[in-house]
Order: structure tokens, then C-alpha cells, then sequence
């Protein structure tokens, strides 16, 4: 089956550009009302000097002002440019999984669970990338789309992110 068919709410949380030596955390998304939720992270050309590797994780928070917190996911990895194949379902640990260098051009499918996220009360997400040395990336280009599946379809959705619907 089509994961992404069952996604009805997509909002673009990071333009394509390239991060180089930043840290990149995504606006939060909402899960109020939403069955399922999910990133799409788009990589282009990544580079460093060295060896660097970037480092994925997903953050939940009870308010979008506040702290948060490293979550579980799971996640699959994208084969190359052109080839129609995806890796298994992995688990991601609270701590993220690491993005190396000959990772680039390829996608991130990531899942998350919202019933997890309210047992621990976290009713806001964002992802994280970030680079193990930030003064060595010579490159990130990324992108990242948030997908929700929510409880009530609409023709117009209220707004998903956080800024817009605390």
C-alpha cells in the first residue's frame, strides 16, 4: 500500500536550501485531530571536509514555547535518484540515526505515532538535522515536507502548525 495516499494535510516545513553548517529544526506540527503524522526529508548534495555525518531526530513538546524532548520513530531510507525502492521499516531511537556523506540524494520517510506522543502528553512535533561537527559541512542541501492524516477530512485545514494554533 501507498503510505502517502493516506495523508491528506502536507505542509512544506523546510524550503529547499542548503543548511551548510546549521542546525535545522522544523516548526512544530499540531497533532490535534490527526491519526498519523510523518516527515518526508528530502537530501540533495551533502559534502564535509572530513568525515561529518548528520544526525536525524524527532522532538515532541507539550507546548510549542517549551521544552522538548527526543522521541521514537521509525523511518525508511530512499534508494537512489531514479530507482523505485525504499529500505525496511527501521526504529529510531530517542537519540535520532546518523545521515552520512554518501547518503545524499536520497529521502527519509519518517513515522510517527500520535498515540505515543499524547501517552507521554506531547501534542506538538518537529524534526532536528543536525550536522556532528558544524563548522566542517561544507554542504546540506535539504528539504522537509511534514504530512498529517487527520481525523476529520476538510477541504480547508486548519492551520498545523504550532505558531498558528496554540
Amino acid at each position: 500500500m501507498n503510505q502517502l495516499v493516506g495523508y491528506d494535510n502536507i505542509i512544506p516545513l523546510v524550503a529547499p536550501a542548503d543548511k551548510t553548517s546549521n542546525d535545522t529544526a522544523t516548526p512544530y506540527m499540531d497533532l490535534k485531530g490527526v491519526n498519523r503524522a510523518a516527515f518526508l526529508v528530502i537530501f540533495g548534495n551533502i559534502d564535509s571536509g572530513s568525515t561529518d555525518t548528520l544526525t536525524i531526530t524527532v522532538e515532541g513538546a507539550t507546548d510549542p514555547a517549551g521544552t522538548e524532548a527526543a522521541v521514537a520513530f521509525t523511518y525508511r531510507q530512499s534508494g537512489a535518484v531514479g530507482a523505485n525502492t525504499w529500505g525496511a521499516v527501521t526504529a529510531g531511537a530517542t537519540t535520532g540515526f546518523t545521515v552520512a556523506l554518501t547518503d545524499d540524494n536520497k529521502m527519509y520517510w519518517i513515522e510517527v505515532n500520535p498515540d505515543a506522543m499524547a501517552a507521554s502528553d506531547y501534542r506538538y512535533i518537529r524534526l532536528s538535522v543536525d550536522p556532528t561537527v558544524a563548522s566542517q559541512m561544507a554542504n546540506n542541501l535539504l528539504a522537509v515536507v511534514g504530512l498529517l492524516d487527520t481525523k476529520y477530512k476538510m477541504t480547508t485545514f486548519i492551520s498545523a502548525t504550532a505558531s498558528a494554533s496554540s
